[in-house]
């Protein structure tokens, strides 16, 4: 009698970019023939865990492979007022959608779960019925990048939030063997004193010049407002923005304050390309972090920190750790690169796949 399979299931970590990683180690064990029963992604984890499981993961790998700058801009960049969120991700939704077009996870070949954080009470999410795209979206959905997903009646935003690393959710799924892929290996940080200490000095500089602007602003809006002027220009502001009650908006509106708003609108304007692209490509010279890099730099610091806390207490039977913590959380144009990484560090972990394998079809 021949004995039974093993079940394998793999928990896939978050990390933007650095997910490419996860390209490699799909790759690899499908070139070994070691078949994935259950995927558990959390955000980057996700996207290449359902582009793995509805079958389209060479045509990801052949996009962002040789991506572009500009083209990664056309991917996700939907830039709305930041109320909730810098992109819309009507953009990120259609590229999902091309890809994975309209399947539901419980018709996926494989068993699927993505893993999302609820932003009002704070709960991880697991997500493994309903459409694939708007499951992948919740996940991916970095909180101050993309604007929070409604989806199964809750606020939902990115799964690194709460579980990066959801090997407790993949255990609790019970496959006879786990394995996990691990981006956060080490401690994100700029090694070199010199860069520290002149990122520093670049961003003492940077909040004098923001405290100049904002003193700057207030002065004009307080006299704007003790003025009690109107124009035709804020009347037509006015209708656009439809406040109803037009006497109070024409009593704190005018020209100046108009003036004003449309200063800031043009300096952020000339700020917006540059934001942008040191977002993918740090100059040589040191230079304050931009949004991006702040709230990128400070999610990974706490991945890294969660992810340590996930292996100390939910061990997998194979842990994989692609050094890929390099590689900027938007810096998709290293699609190549993470990938061969992902690749290198999987088939390291081959020979040890393969002895648990062994030893778990001689206890079935």
């Amino acid at each position: 009698m021949t004995a039974k399979r093993p079940s394998i299931g793999i928990a896939l970590d978050s990390g933007g970019a650095m997910g490419g990683a996860h390209i490699g180690v799909l790759n690899v064990l499908d070139e070994h023939n070691i078949p994935i029963d259950l995927i558990v992604g959390s955000s980057a984890g996700a996207a290449v865990g359902a582009f793995y499981a509805a079958g389209v993961l060479e045509s990801f790998k052949g996009i962002i492979s040789n991506l572009s700058f500009t083209e990664a801009l056309k991917i996700y960049a939907d830039p709305v007022f930041p109320i909730s969120g810098l992109f819309a991700g009507a953009r990120a939704r259609k590229f999902l959608k091309n890809l994975l077009g309209d399947i539901l996870i419980e018709d996926l070949p494989v068993r699927y779960v993505a893993v999302a954080t609820d932003l009002l009470t704070g709960e991880t999410v697991p997500i493994d019925s309903g459409p694939l795209t708007d499951a992948v979206m919740a996940s991916i959905s970095m909180p101050g990048i993309f604007k929070p997903v409604v989806h199964m009646d809750r606020l939902l935003t990115d799964g690194g939030v709460s579980d990066p690393l959801p090997i407790d959710i993949l255990k609790s799924l019970s496959p006879d063997i786990s394995i996990a892929c691990n981006l956060h290996s080490r401690m994100p940080s700029i090694s070199d004193a010199g860069t520290k200490k002149a990122i520093v000095t670049a961003q003492k500089k940077e909040m004098k010049q923001d405290e100049d602007l904002s003193g700057w602003f207030i002065d004009r809006l307080l006299k704007s407002i003790r003025g009690h002027k109107t124009s035709e220009s804020i009347r037509s502001v006015k209708k656009i923005l439809n406040i109803p009650n037009s006497n109070q908006a024409e009593s704190i509106l005018d020209s100046d304050l108009l003036s004003a708003f449309t200063e800031q609108i043009g300096q952020s304007k000339d700020k917006i390309a540059s934001i942008i692209e040191t977002s993918f490509f740090r100059k040589d010279k040191a230079d304050t972090l931009n949004i991006f890099e702040v709230l990128m730099n400070a999610t990974n610091i706490q991945q890294y920190q969660k992810n340590r806390l996930m292996l100390l207490y939910e061990k997998p039977d194979i842990l994989i750790e692609p050094l890929v913590i390099e590689v900027r959380s938007m810096e998709f144009t290293k699609g190549e690169s993470t990938i061969a990484e992902g690749r290198e560090k999987t088939l390291e972990a081959i020979p040890a796949i393969r002895e648990v394998l062994n030893k778990k079809r001689k206890k079935s």
